[in-house]
């Protein structure tokens, strides 16, 4: 017997390999998983945010630790 699963996100797939992983003893057979082809490609950029882009944002304007400290305990 053979089962295909779409899985929405890799939190869910984690989880669900790591499950099925605990029957590899009574004989279940992972014939591929996203992981191995994951490790060989590099990651989604999608999320990553360039923090050089913000760079000088803060510059003619007067702002300390101090001040921020002050407004966050408001």
């Amino acid at each position: 017997m053979m089962i295909t699963l779409k899985i929405p996100n890799e939190q869910l797939f984690d989880k669900i390999l790591w499950l099925l992983n605990r029957f590899k003893n009574d004989g279940l057979e992972i014939i591929t998983s996203n992981t191995e082809q994951n490790e060989a490609t590099p990651k989604s950029t999608k999320n990553h945010v360039d923090l050089s882009n913000f760079s000088g944002m803060w510059e003619d304007r007067e702002i300390t630790q101090e001040s921020i400290r002050k407004k966050a305990w408001k």
